[in-house]
């Protein structure tokens, strides 16, 4: 947490305390309790109390809301403490020469601080997976495992390399989709496709091999590349180059296994699969999970202008959430 806020919050909690515990000893004439009196003018808790809480409420009072719920519920949580320290000695490493410099110019009082910071992320981040894994029924997790579990399958490559932009190595577009073509009917007369791609492939790693790549599964290749090798037949090949941000590609599917039985871990991978095409099909379930969350923990507001606060707070959060995977898109 930085400094700033540090500071508003310890404000903004003296201010509560002074209106709910009478601690003020001084009192105006309707009641109210001066909190600080400067060149003989009173501020009272209540006006003090007003302002704060609408110009710095939002982020200070959803930490200390989330902090509340996840100090008790990931209390010493081993992962989290884990990924905090690995945080916290990998950014000290990176400013080692002027650490206490670089923390006091971001804004922190201490390292503490910045490791509250990052505790309370880790901890968000985790309620939001527990909680949507929470809704994964088995039925989910069945179907997931029938429409896209698949075995590994192993292929060979041939890559004619298009230059761009950011790499001037490689043929135009139109010269490199004619190369793979040629390449293509080469094979159509019977020419061996590993003497091609030793001659021909763009691919060097690979290239040495006869274009071999091994065995790979769903998610470890381009979409466009898994798609092309996973329709194919065993000891099929592309019949039309398959374009790529890399270039034109031919490839042989030369093996497939069978699908892995669902054991326990595979059960937790795929929930993890679908936690994560959630999140990506639908930008704003972190925050409305959140929402979600400290609602079910009894979360309530006898403050209204708390309560308006909260709520644009989400609604905010939800449209920037929005914004950027449009933009992104």
């Amino acid at each position: 947490m930085k400094k700033s806020k540090l500071l508003l919050g310890a404000t903004v909690i003296m201010a509560g305390v002074l209106l709910t515990t009478g601690c003020g000893k001084t009192k105006l004439k309707n009641g109210e309790e001066v909190a600080i009196k400067v060149n003989g003018k009173n501020i009272t808790a209540d006006t003090l109390y007003k302002e704060l809480r609408s110009k710095y409420a939002k982020n200070i009072i959803i930490d200390d809301i989330d902090k509340k719920i996840f100090d008790v519920v990931y209390k010493n949580d081993e992962d989290i403490e884990k990924q905090v320290k690995e945080q916290m000695d990998y950014i000290k490493n990176q400013y080692k020469d002027n650490w206490e410099e670089t923390l006091k110019n971001a804004g922190y009082e201490d390292e503490y601080a910045l490791e509250d910071e990052f505790r309370l992320q880790y901890q968000r981040n985790k309620a939001i997976d527990d909680n949507l894994k929470e809704n994964i029924k088995e039925k989910d997790i069945k179907k997931y495992y029938e429409e896209e579990v698949v075995g590994d399958i192993s292929a060979k490559h041939i890559l004619i390399k298009v230059k761009s932009d950011s790499d001037s190595e490689g043929l135009s577009d139109e010269e490199a989709k004619k190369k793979a073509n040629e390449l293509i009917k080469k094979l159509d007369n019977g020419e061996d496709f590993a003497k091609l791609a030793k001659e021909n492939s763009d691919d060097t790693g690979s290239a040495t091999n006869g274009g071999d790549l091994g065995f790979f599964n769903k998610g470890q290749m381009v979409q466009e590349f898994e798609d092309a090798a996973y329709d194919l037949r065993i000891n099929e090949y592309t019949k039309e180059p398959v374009k790529t941000t890399y270039g034109y590609h031919i490839i042989l599917k030369t093996g497939e296994k069978d699908k892995a039985k669902l054991t326990k871990s595979l059960k937790k991978e795929i929930k993890d699969k679908i936690i994560n095409e959630k999140k990506e099909n639908d930008k704003t379930i972190s925050i409305t999970t959140l929402d979600k969350i400290r609602k079910n923990y009894g979360l309530k507001f006898k403050d209204s202008k708390l309560k308006k606060i909260y709520k644009e707070y989400i609604e905010e959060q939800k449209e920037q959430a929005e914004k950027q995977a449009t933009n992104a898109n």
